[in-house]
């Protein structure tokens, strides 16, 4: 397999897990609060569809490393979304505004 084919199945992997853990973010009061920067906003529910990204980054370390080494990079490249978005949310939550935008395009995420 090629290098630029590997590079991209692991980038692919991080892009569906780092997009799911996002998701299950926004289905959070607090997180989604902290994002669209509005008290009373009620969270929309995207914790399904996360989870859903998440099991789907799975495929991509599969086909790049087959089984028995994909049950160990797919829980790390989940970590390490898990801990982009952790820190996103921490620093910079309006960063993810235009994502949420897309989740919900009726909030208040244009201000």
């Amino acid at each position: 397999m090629s290098p630029f084919l590997t590079f991209g199945l692991l980038l692919l992997a991080y892009a569906l897990s780092t997009l799911g853990c996002a998701l299950l973010a926004f289905s959070q009061t607090r997180h989604w609060r902290a994002i669209v920067e509005d008290r009373k906003a009620a969270a929309p529910r995207t914790a399904k569809a996360g989870w859903a990204l998440v099991l789907a980054a799975l495929v991509p370390c599969v086909a790049r490393d087959g089984g028995s080494f994909a049950a160990l990079l797919w829980p790390l490249v989940f970590a390490a979304s898990a801990m982009s978005v952790a820190m996103v949310l921490t620093y910079k939550p309006r960063w993810l505004r235009s994502l949420a935008f897309l989740v919900a395009p009726k909030s208040r995420t244009h201000q």
